[in-house]
């Protein structure tokens, strides 16, 4: 069978596992060669040079990249690139149209499972998780400073095994129904393919093979980590991807390199090859770019898939819209292309119920054209929480997706139901008119602490535009001690202030 090519060109597991596993269309579909990428650009990529960001991607001729520490500039990065597809809300950009319908599973910390699916042929996809797991403590660092293997893998147990697990049966669920999977990342953590007798032999941080538990699971799930899969052999090809400087060549005396960024498959894909992106002069560089603007090596796999079905979903682009912009909907009606005949996408308010009477309402046809996107006007939506939804002929609806109108001129929000609070009473916060990125997120702080990273506990958001959050005595673990604090809003996993507001306990 010819073999087709891209270049011409969440999860709701629930419902994925109620339609049919595979249509007839998807056993005649042929295969598609796809390059997927993973970069960490290092807080926003403008560490060094965020030019060079961009040159890295087009280097690597991605299709597909999966971004970790974007700081608010997801989108940013899509245009400079000339892509039409960008996902901030799961920091994923590509050159194929993406859906990021509304997550039926939440992970480990608090957030929808980061997952969306991208169309690389009309109705056929391949699913895609960007993966950013935690980053303290670091078990290699522990290693260095003596801390005895039990006790590391006991952490990563309890840190990084329990964010990736959420992801195996839904993305197993999948492979099975006949969606590839590509689950890829910073894992923060090695793989037990590379820390083996022989490799102790070379590298000089491994003083004993350890199988390291997140990335084991995945591989006792059927995963294949592409990069091993083109270069079998980590003694003889390490393709080291933390770190070689930051920025390089400066690097601490005692700083452990790992392999930790990886692009893993499930499902019908079979890998053509991998290669690393870094500086000309790192070992093992396929691709390079001078300076290279990160601490973390970039991941770039050609796979051959066979591209599958996905259930009916609907999916905006970003979630928070100015108040009168337009708002772009996708839509995908699990029909053999994803359009669907007589069907409506409405606008509906927060929570309305699935025969509720529309605020604004258009056809999935336009004019004779059976459409695939639909773009609403929101002048006269009061700034609010609201949903896109998906109905059939016969008014059924099909799927929804949430999103928030916001003032134009609305800065980000952050409040607290009190000013004081007794030690181990329950703090409810609240925020609005947040940028609606996958990381950003709730910090405590001491009073007037200038540093934003010296955070004393974190909560994600999960992307919310605006909400709520009760962080009770449980969620911090421990009585907040007496004192003055303040409660604010930080972007996208950095360390930029959006909005603060004091408090007490006492």
């Amino acid at each position: 069978m010819e073999k087709s090519s891209l270049r011409a060109a969440g999860w709701l597991l629930a419902a994925f596992l109620a339609f049919a596993p595979v249509n007839a269309r998807a056993a005649e579909s042929a295969p598609v060669t796809l390059k997927v990428m993973t970069f960490n650009i290092w807080l926003g990529g403008d560490q060094v040079n965020f030019q060079k960001v961009i040159e890295a991607i087009k280097a690597a001729d991605a299709d597909i990249v999966c971004l970790q520490e974007a700081g608010g500039n997801t989108a940013r990065i899509a245009a400079a690139l000339g892509w039409s597809y960008a996902v901030p809300g799961r920091h994923v950009i590509a050159r194929v149209p993406l859906f990021a319908p509304p997550a039926a599973t939440q992970g480990a910390d608090g957030n929808d499972l980061n997952t969306v699916y991208a169309e690389v042929e009309p109705g056929r996809f391949v699913a895609i998780a960007n993966i950013h797991l935690p980053s303290d403590p670091y078990g290699p660092y522990e290693l260095r400073d003596g801390k005895p293997a039990a006790e590391v893998l006991e952490t990563e147990r309890a840190q990084r095994l329990t964010a990736i697990q959420p992801y195996i049966e839904p993305m197993s669920a999948l492979a099975k129904a006949g969606t590839p999977v590509v689950l890829s990342g910073d894992f923060n953590s090695p793989s037990p393919l590379d820390w083996t007798a022989a490799t102790a032999q070379r590298w000089s941080q491994v003083k004993e093979p350890i199988v390291w538990p997140a990335a084991k699971a995945l591989l006792d799930a059927g995963f294949t980590d592409t990069y091993r899969a083109a270069h079998p052999d980590p003694a003889a090809r390490a393709g080291i991807t933390w770190t070689y400087g930051y920025p390089y060549p400066h690097l601490a005396a005692n700083e452990e390199l790992d392999r930790i960024d990886f692009v893993m498959a499930l499902g019908a894909v079979k890998t053509i090859k991998s290669e690393i992106l870094g500086d000309p002069r790192m070992p093992d560089t396929d691709i390079g770019v001078t300076p290279w603007p990160s601490d973390h090596r970039a991941v770039v796999s050609t796979l051959e898939v066979v591209p599958g079905p996905a259930p009916a979903m609907v999916s905006i682009d970003r979630r928070s819209i100015p108040a009168g912009a337009v708002l772009t909907a996708r839509f995908h009606a699990a029909t053999d292309d994803g359009r669907i005949e007589d069907g409506r996408l409405m606008i509906l308010a927060a929570g309305a119920a699935a025969d509720a009477t529309p605020l604004v309402s258009l056809a999935s046809n336009n004019g004779t054209d059976r459409s695939s996107s639909v773009d609403f006007g929101t002048g006269g939506l009061a700034p609010g929480a609201y949903a896109v939804a998906l109905r059939d002929g016969a008014g059924k609806e099909l799927a929804r997706a949430p999103f928030w109108i916001v003032a134009r001129d609305g800065a980000a929000i952050v409040a607290l139901d009190k000013q004081t609070y007794a030690p181990g009473e329950t703090i409810a916060a609240n925020w609005s008119n947040a940028p609606g990125n996958r990381y950003d997120w709730l910090g405590i702080y001491k009073k007037d602490e200038a540093a934003d990273d010296s955070y004393l506990y974190f909560f994600y958001v999960n992307g919310a535009v605006a909400g709520s959050l009760a962080l009770t005595k449980d969620m911090l673990g421990d009585v907040l001690p007496a004192g003055a604090y303040e409660m604010r809003l930080e972007l996208d996993d950095g360390y930029s202030r959006l909005a603060t507001v004091p408090f007490e306990v006492k």
